[in-house]
């Protein structure tokens, strides 16, 4: 009498299409870049200065994309869309033109959001074994920026109170670029989870404010800022396979 041979497990395999949600957390160290036009003596105005912006937030999303396996080699692309709760504000005085000596009858401030972004990357990784996927990921970033940026002083002149600001805001879809790293596991037949970390880096964007003296236009006279848009991504997510 002869046994059975028990049914051998399949093997874990990559390949194929998969689709899945995701959720996590951004956060960045953004600048604004502050130049007074035509310049800082011409206006009689406080330093050039670059403010830095503080950005945190939940995101969330999906992603959907294909795998090519040949042996412990993975190969892929990935493209994925987020909302975005990442935004930020920073204020602070200026300095005296030509020194270090802080202006307090003036400020600076500076606010930032992500609003939404995607990506579509590479991936390129190995299996550790063949459920524990390694890889490294990288390619086009785009996402809307929102920001704006103001210059405010106020003083007396005579007995008058004279008050100057320049504001100025943009609102754009910005395209960048995005690299990281990640770890995904196979923990059932078809679902996998993983972790993720992106760099992503929208570029600059830049916008004049005219300024005005109590609210009178007062030509040929502006501020100049320019935004940095730059995120850290750390996120969890589960995806489908369809093989």
């Amino acid at each position: 009498m002869y046994a059975k041979a028990p049914a051998m497990a399949a093997a874990t395999n990559w390949s194929g299409l998969y689709i899945g949600g995701n959720v996590g957390y951004g956060w960045g160290n953004n600048s604004t870049d502050f130049s007074f036009l035509p310049t800082p003596e011409a206006l009689e105005a406080d330093n050039n200065t670059t403010l830095g912006t503080r950005s945190s937030g939940v995101i969330g999303g999906a992603q959907l994309g294909y795998n090519w396996q040949i042996g412990s080699l993975v190969t892929g692309l990935e493209a994925d869309i987020q909302g975005s709760g990442i935004k930020g504000s920073a204020r602070a005085i200026p300095t005296i033109r030509g020194t270090a000596i802080p202006d307090p009858t003036s400020v600076f401030s500076s606010e930032q959001k992500l609003s939404w972004f995607g990506t579509v990357r590479g991936r390129l990784g190995l299996t550790v074994t063949p459920e524990l996927l390694l890889y490294g990921t990288g390619g086009l970033a785009y996402g809307r920026v929102d920001a704006s940026a103001n210059w405010f002083a106020s003083f007396a002149d005579e007995g008058r109170l004279v008050q100057s600001q320049a504001p100025a805001s943009v609102s754009k879809t910005s395209v960048g670029w995005t690299v990281g790293a990640g770890a995904e596991w196979m923990f059932a037949r078809n679902w996998s989870a993983k972790l993720e970390y992106l760099y992503i880096d929208l570029g600059s964007e830049s916008a004049i404010g005219d300024l005005t003296v109590n609210q009178v236009l007062n030509p040929p006279f502006a501020v100049g800022y320019t935004w940095h848009a730059r995120e850290n991504i750390a996120r969890v997510g589960v995806n489908y396979h369809f093989n």
